[in-house]
């Protein structure tokens, strides 16, 4: 009588092993993070023209002027409207893409916490904005024309840098990363945010009606960069699905 050994079942460390190199490979097929900066950086290009061109309403009369300047404690309600809009837009093209996406390479998507709460930093955004007009965190000049005159103190900065829509972009970015598992894109948002603050601690003097331009093009650059970067280095099996 003979006696065969039966094959031996995998030792629970080779399945554990497994399992996880298993859900490595669906996050990294889940993942289109070329895709949201994309879109991101178009919205914020569209956002140029808003600015240049949509009147200021002066919707809670709290601006001075003088007889050539007007300085107001808030964003124009058309941009704050724009932003809000666009954004919300761009979160469903961005939802509809990891769907479509997810039906290609027979996983799951996680975008929903990102485009939830990309959508409320959105809508909270406007309302932040709205509450600073009426509590500003930077008094306004006394004289219209000069910002020299405004002395506060980091956090001011730091609160008002948080409530612009590049640092709400930016927020949002961080729970992508955290549903994609992604430490490259939470380190370049890092970077992202810090943008966003140092410029937000600067005051333009300039009689130009295109003044805004680096607080828009400087982001816009940054995640196109970040876009054609992320898509560069997409794996293999990410690119052909």
């Amino acid at each position: 009588m003979t006696h065969e050994s039966a094959p031996q079942a995998n030792s629970p460390h080779e399945l554990l092993s497994s399992v996880r190199d298993l859900t490595r490979q669906v996050r990294v097929a889940q993942r289109g993070t070329w895709f949201p900066l994309l879109v991101l950086a178009m919205v914020t290009l569209l956002a140029i023209p808003v600015y240049r061109y949509a009147p200021y309403w002066d919707v809670f009369s709290a601006c001075r002027s003088d007889a050539d300047h007007m300085v107001c404690p808030a964003p124009n309600p058309a941009e704050l409207a724009y932003w809000t809009v666009a954004l919300t837009v761009a979160y469903a093209v961005i939802a509809g893409f990891y769907v479509r996406q997810s039906r290609r390479r027979g996983v799951g998507s996680p975008i929903r916490p990102y485009v939830v709460v990309g959508v409320a930093l959105a809508v909270l955004m406007t309302a932040v904005s709205t509450w600073l007009t009426f509590h500003p965190l930077i008094p306004m000049p006394a004289d219209p024309s000069s910002a020299a005159d405004i002395e506060v103190g980091p956090a001011a900065w730091l609160v008002n840098g948080l409530a612009s829509p590049v640092a709400v972009i930016g927020l949002a970015l961080l729970v992508l990363a955290w549903v994609e598992r992604h430490w490259a894109l939470l380190a370049y948002t890092v970077v992202l945010l810090a943008i966003v603050a140092i410029m937000g601690g600067q005051v333009i003097q300039s009689s130009s009606r295109w003044f805004f331009l680096p607080h828009l093009l400087v982001p816009a650059a940054v995640l196109l960069l970040g876009s054609a970067v992320f898509a560069l280095f997409r794996p293999a099996t990410e690119a052909k699905a």
